[in-house]
């Protein structure tokens, strides 16, 4: 595995100008039509979930930012190193180009970290009186931050949009998308009491079964399910009826018990659909009740 590859990545974006993954894909395949760099493996690179296999995306890298040393250098050199080699050709690069550590009061709290069951009101014209339930996973990166996959199991086929969550305040924001299909869904969400059993706020973006995609955003409620296997929660994805005994069903699958999920679904019902004409927004007295039945033990 590549040492330090995601903030590498960064830095050769920086040098080299490309502020999307697509423009980094144009420059590899002009320099060789046969490029292993992947826009779409490139968002999990960035998130140090993995990182390239293929020698020849190093060897790229190389080529690329004119560096006089073979792939296998770039692939073990730390941050620093990779710097001095950028800076040994092009000459010193400004300071702010550094990696930086995140301050303490940006930094993502770890518990987030696993496996939720999302549920939110759907938004495609021909299904408005639905829910929809996606599978929201939360994968810490090299960076001290937290990687952010988001995929929902739709009649039509896989909906699926990766993105890097950023901490504001008390809160969290995620924009995913999914370059190759244009889709992108944001996310804002409050960052929860440990064990962060539950996530809560507000989803926004437009829908990929909606010819006009106008915009849309609802309140959305995640689940934690790392004890479920994947495959069940792949079945649970897709549109649910808009009721308190769908979301107490999609709750019982997610590990809540029986009476615990109905009372939840009861409530986030509640929650799901209420609010004020031309204002979406998610307040302390809704979720007080919201939490109380996550949290409690039936």
């Amino acid at each position: 595995m590549s040492i330090d590859f995601p903030q590498k990545l960064r830095l050769i974006q920086i040098v080299t100008g490309c502020a999307t993954q697509k423009e980094m894909y144009a420059r590899f395949k002009a320099l060789n039509p046969h490029t292993g760099y992947d826009p779409q493996r490139a968002y999990k690179w960035l998130q140090g979930r993995s990182s390239p296999r293929d020698m020849s995306v190093f060897e790229d890298i190389a080529r690329l930012l004119d560096l006089d040393v073979p792939g296998e250098a770039v692939r073990n050199s730390t941050i620093g190193e990779f710097r001095a080699l950028i800076e040994a050709r092009r000459g010193p690069l400004p300071a702010e180009v550094a990696p930086a550590a995140l301050g303490v009061a940006l930094r993502l709290p770890t518990y987030l970290a696993g496996r939720f069951l999302a549920i939110a009101r759907a938004w495609a014209p021909g299904r408005r009186d639905c829910l929809l339930a996606g599978i929201l996973t939360l994968t810490p990166d090299a960076t001290q931050g937290i990687g952010v996959h988001y995929e929902e199991y739709l009649p039509a086929g896989r909906l699926a949009v990766t993105g890097a969550m950023q901490r504001i305040g008390r809160s969290v924001r995620v924009t995913a998308i999914n370059e190759e299909d244009e889709i992108f869904i944001d996310f804002c969400l409050q960052i929860p009491p440990a064990p962060a059993r539950m996530l809560y706020g507000i989803l926004s973006g437009a829908a990929v079964q909606d010819l006009e995609m106008r915009p849309s955003s609802c309140k959305l409620i995640a689940l934690r399910a790392d004890a479920v296997p994947f495959d069940t929660l792949r079945e649970v994805s897709g549109y649910h009826p808009n009721s308190p005994e769908a979301i107490g069903g999609m709750a019982l699958t997610a590990g809540l018990a029986a009476e615990q999920a109905a009372i939840f679904g009861a409530k986030a019902h509640v929650f799901l659909n209420a609010g004020e004409p031309g204002l979406i927004n998610v307040t302390p007295s809704e979720l007080a009740p919201l939490i109380a039945s996550a949290y409690s033990q039936a």
